[in-house]
């Protein structure tokens, strides 16, 4: 599969809630970095591993309805991939419907996932979220 594939597919899976599909195609030592500041923001730090990974999707699945996930953009160089995801989500903390859009970039190596960056937008995250940080991040 190219990288094109790969990361369409995985995707595909998301969008879906297939996270098995999702995990079967990431590496155990996958790495996932949600930049920002852990003192402002829940959902920030890096998870070094595919497990931690899975922790993170799971909080995010008891905190928030998936309406929508799509991937709207996608662009490919060499061994970097990024997109542009548009949600529509709904806080179990708030009761709230809103829309928020993310943008990822990714790293493979040998054609395999192996990083992945999300930017998202912190403060309207922050707000739909309950307070409690999930152990699962390297906040350091």
């Amino acid at each position: 599969m190219t990288i094109e594939q790969t990361v369409t597919q995985l995707y595909r899976d998301y969008e879906s809630r297939n996270l098995g599909g999702v995990l079967e195609a990431l590496p155990e030592d996958f790495c996932f970095e949600w930049p920002g500041a852990p003192q402002a923001a829940r959902y920030t730090g890096i998870c070094h591993t595919k497990s931690q990974l899975l922790q993170q999707l799971t909080d995010l699945a008891e905190n928030f309805d998936f309406n929508e996930y799509k991937a709207k953009s996608l662009l490919v160089a060499g061994d970097r991939a990024a997109a542009q995801v548009e949600l529509d989500l709904t806080s179990k903390a708030t009761g709230e419907r809103f829309k928020a859009m993310i943008a990822h970039f990714w790293t493979f190596r040998d054609g395999i996932p192996v990083h992945l960056v999300e930017y998202m937008d912190t403060a309207m995250m922050t707000a739909q979220s309950p307070a409690r940080r999930s152990a699962a991040f390297d906040v350091s």
